[in-house]
């Protein structure tokens, strides 16, 4: 009886043993107690746009390696942009910007994310209407209905979290209806590093959000305004890289022949996907959703779904003029094109 028992206790202790051991090697993610949400009745003190972290597209530099918990700070507002000539867009952006900043920080680090409604102020008030907004990272792992809760005009939001996976995610309001939201520009990227660094080094690095406009403007008005009725039925106005009709062939990137090129690409849709190429040359590289896990070679087009993304390396071959585009040509002649001119 008393051998039955020692051997009952043996077998469950090593089956429990091969249970956490498949848990450890399957690469799951462990995660502890997370602090909820602070909502604040005012607009606490501080920026539209604060935090060492949070960059301006197309412009990103590496997290720094000296700290792994960030301050970073987005506030809602109401703006115009220009998006072609003699179109401006009154959107709803995060940060002050469309598309909203980019935010890397290294697998593993803590983020502390403060958002104030400031969509009641006069400046706000004079291009939209105040309303509530909420923001929902695609990078963090969290209960949503606590973290990404909506706010009033003139409320703050307070929450952290940790980037667990590597990679390069979106981020958007979240509150119903999401799809006229996202349309009035309430979007933006977030590189997570992977904990060790990428294989390569690199010449460049830069940020392409692609997304789709829809826009309509009344008699009178001053400002082009989003169109559900044609985001219901897919029909863009625009499909644009980095928040403007043919922005990068105005403002091309540039380089030079023999540098290597890290683009972070990320599809926030809404609703179409990206089929991201660059004419005259080929992705030695490519990480699917930005994890260095997912590594593909040879590619000569990378599919994203909305809200997809990926990176892309390759080497500039020779000088000349290097054209990426969204391969699907109807988005392209809508203004999702842009060069790389190499010297």
């Amino acid at each position: 009886m008393k051998k039955s028992k020692v051997y009952r206790k043996w077998l469950i202790s090593l089956v429990s043993l091969a249970v956490l051991s498949v848990g450890c090697s399957s690469g799951q993610i462990k995660t502890g107690p997370i602090k909820a949400a602070e909502v604040f009745d005012n607009v606490l003190p501080g920026e539209i746009l604060e935090g060492e972290v949070a960059q301006k597209v197309p412009l990103t530099k590496p997290a720094p390696k000296d700290k792994n918990v960030h301050h970073v700070r987005f506030d809602i507002t109401n703006k115009a942009f220009k998006v072609d000539e003699d179109v401006y867009f009154a959107a709803w952006p995060f940060g002050g910007d469309l598309p909203g900043p980019t935010m890397r920080v290294k697998e593993g680090d803590k983020i502390i994310f403060t958002m104030a409604n400031r969509t009641e102020t006069e400046q706000s008030m004079a291009i939209g209407m105040p309303m509530p907004h909420s923001i929902d990272f695609h990078s963090a792992m969290v209960n949503p209905e606590d973290k990404y809760r909506s706010i009033a005009p003139g409320e703050t939001l307070r929450f952290e979290y940790v980037a667990h996976y590597p990679g390069v995610f979106m981020y958007h309001c979240g509150t119903p209806m999401v799809l006229e939201h996202l349309i009035n520009g309430m979007y933006g990227a977030v590189i997570v590093e992977p904990k060790n660094g990428y294989e390569d080094k690199v010449d460049h690095e830069w940020v392409l959000v692609q997304s789709e406009l829809y826009l309509k403007k009344e008699k009178g008005e001053k400002y082009y305004v989003s169109d559900v009725e044609a985001a219901k039925a897919k029909k863009p106005n625009y499909v644009v890289f980095n928040g403007q009709f043919n922005r990068h062939i105005q403002e091309p990137l540039k380089a030079k022949a023999g540098d290597r090129i890290r683009l972070f690409v990320l599809n926030t849709g809404v609703s179409d996907t990206s089929s991201f190429h660059v004419i005259g040359n080929i992705f030695d590289k490519v990480y699917l959703d930005g994890n260095h896990k997912n590594k593909l070679v040879g590619m000569q087009t990378v599919l994203l779904g909305a809200s997809s993304g990926a990176i892309v390396e390759f080497v500039i071959p020779e000088p000349g003029n290097y054209v990426f585009v969204d391969h699907e040509f109807a988005d392209a002649s809508m203004g999702a094109m842009g060069m790389i001119i190499a010297e």
